[in-house]
Order: structure tokens, then C-alpha cells, then sequence
């Protein structure tokens, strides 16, 4: 009986070396000066917003494939956006569109970023639209009174040849505003353009080889996609998709193709990474930044897939080149 008489006391905080304990276990709480109070908070709420940006991240990082892409609509048309570099990226990058016959039945919005300076890659682009167009009215899938749906964009160029490293980090941030705007609609170049009347959705699949700028825009992407930007969710018809062996433009890899009715949303910016041609055992700078990052990372030699190792992205296509 005095025994229990006695831990009830010790509970109810009457006993002497309760109360001592007590306060004891307080003392850490007390000692904290009013001054380093708010610090604390500011400590411990940072914390908690760095893990949760951290998960959201690898959220985006890392999306689950889609079974196919969005099919065309007058609503929401499947918007194609293609970075074309200076030079050979852009040679090689219009010649492996012009192989995907049905690049203006599948992707009804197209549009190439090119970099300011960059007047070459600007004007191929627009050949390379006129010559599409023309094929088209030679076949009946084309119609008369149809516009011209691409725009060509100019953003400001990352780094230019010989340009500081000190005054780098101001022209990438000037480059990722204008890639933003680009992906967001609201480019100032795009009403000057042809079909610029039409509402502009966030892209379906951003399509690169190698240039600076792209680096940019799949950042830019990310960005966006942090923060909940995209296109709206619809309900797909039941179609049978036999194209994710073969089509390079797919955004599911052979390995996760599938079909059927379900709801799919448009303007994810999914993203593919086409490495040169020229590039047989190494790959290039952007390739080894974004290849962990991408949904598809597409090379064409097998000696540079066999040297991947282990990476599940990435993919031998052979060559896309002709």
C-alpha cells in the first residue's frame, strides 16, 4: 500500500523528485533565449519546406510514362516544340523530322526555339514548314483553307562565343525568362507569327539534339511543372498504339507501351533527348546533364548505348540520320 501510495504521488507531481524531473525535462525548452526562438522556428521551417521541394521534385523528375500521347483535337491541339541549335544540330535535327510523315497530322502545333544571332537555323525552320506544306496539298489530308500552325521563336542566347564567365549567369537567367515565356504562350514573337491567333497550350513533348538551349528550356519545363503548371486532363477513346517500337517522336519507351480508354492530360512537356549522329563513344555536355533527367534519351551508335552501362533511359534507335 505505501508503495503505491507513494508512485501515485510521483504521477500526480506531489513528490518532491517528481517535480524535479519535471522540471528537468523543461530546462532545454526554458534555456532558449527569446532571441533564438524565432531563429528556431525559421530552422525548423526551413527544413520542412527544403524536404517537401525535394519530394515534389523527384515527383516531376521522375513521372510514370504515359501509355501514348494525347490524340489531336480542335480544343486542344498536340503542340510539338523543337530546339534547333546553330549549325549541324539544326541540319540533323530537320532532317530526322522530315522522316516522321505524319509529324502535321500527330503534332497540329509546332514550334522551333532558336537562339538570338541564330538567323540560319530560323530560316531552315521555315523552309522546312513551306516544303512540309507543300507535300500536304499534294495529298488529301490537306486542306486548302487550313493555316499554317508553327511558330519560330528567338530566345536570348545562354552564352555567346568568348563571353565571360562572370556575366554568364545574367544571360541564362535572361534565357530561362524567355524560354518560360516560350513555354507559357506569351512570347511577344508569337502573334507575329503564323496561326498566332490560336490559343497556345504548354507543349506535349519538347524535342532536343544536343544544343545549349535546350539545357534551358528542360529547366525551364521543370520549373513549371514544380508548380503545377500544364494542360488539362481529358478522356481518350480506346485506340490501339502499335507505334512506341518504331516512332522516335513516341514519349513512352518500347518497354512501357500499352493502350486503351483512360484519361490523359495534354501539355506535360515530356522530353526527349536525341543524341548526334556524331557522337559514336562519348556523350556531349547536354546529353550527360539532362540524361538522367529526360523521359527518352535516344543514341545511335551501340557502342555509346553499351557504354551507358546500366541506365534505363537510355535507348539504341540506330540512326535517325539520312
Amino acid at each position: 500500500m505505501e508503495l503505491h501510495k507513494t508512485q501515485m504521488e510521483q504521477q500526480r507531481g506531489l513528490f518532491p523528485g517528481g517535480a524535479i524531473i519535471s522540471i528537468a525535462m523543461l530546462a532545454p525548452l526554458t534555456a532558449i533565449s527569446p532571441f533564438r526562438q524565432p531563429l528556431l522556428f525559421i530552422f525548423a521551417s526551413t527544413c520542412i519546406l527544403i524536404s517537401l521541394s525535394f519530394f515534389r521534385l523527384v515527383q516531376v523528375l521522375h513521372r510514370p510514362p504515359t501509355s501514348r500521347r494525347p490524340p489531336p483535337s480542335s480544343r486542344n491541339p498536340t503542340h510539338l516544340l523543337v530546339v534547333l541549335g546553330s549549325g549541324g544540330h539544326t541540319a540533323e535535327m530537320l532532317n530526322i523530322l522530315s522522316q516522321y510523315r505524319r509529324l502535321p497530322l500527330d503534332f497540329t502545333r509546332r514550334t522551333y526555339v532558336v537562339s538570338s544571332g541564330d538567323e540560319f537555323s530560323a530560316s531552315k525552320a521555315r523552309d522546312f514548314e513551306a516544303e512540309m506544306a507543300s507535300n500536304l496539298k499534294a495529298s488529301s489530308s490537306f486542306s486548302e483553307e487550313t493555316p499554317p500552325n508553327y511558330s519560330v521563336v528567338t530566345v536570348h542566347r545562354a552564352r555567346r562565343v568568348h563571353q565571360s564567365l562572370l556575366t554568364t549567369p545574367l544571360s541564362s537567367l535572361r534565357c530561362l525568362y524567355d524560354c518560360l515565356s516560350v513555354l507559357c504562350g506569351t512570347h511577344r514573337e508569337f502573334k507575329s507569327q503564323p496561326g498566332g491567333s490560336a490559343p497556345l497550350s504548354y507543349p506535349d513533348l519538347i524535342l532536343t539534339n544536343g544544343p545549349g538551349t535546350g539545357v534551358i528550356v528542360f529547366f525551364a519545363s521543370v520549373i513549371l511543372l514544380f508548380f503545377g503548371f500544364s494542360g488539362p486532363t481529358e478522356l481518350r477513346p480506346p485506340v490501339k498504339d502499335s507505334t512506341a517500337h518504331s516512332d522516335p517522336l513516341s514519349t513512352q519507351s518500347t518497354s512501357t507501351a500499352s493502350s486503351g480508354e483512360g484519361y490523359t492530360q495534354s501539355g506535360q512537356m515530356r522530353t526527349i533527348f536525341i543524341e548526334s549522329w556524331a557522337r559514336v563513344k562519348t556523350l556531349s555536355l547536354s546529353g550527360r546533364l539532362l540524361r538522367p533527367f529526360v523521359n527518352r534519351f535516344l543514341v545511335q551508335w551501340p557502342q555509346l548505348a553499351e557504354r551507358q552501362g546500366r541506365a534505363k533511359n537510355v535507348e539504341f534507335v540506330g540512326s535517325l540520320v539520312t
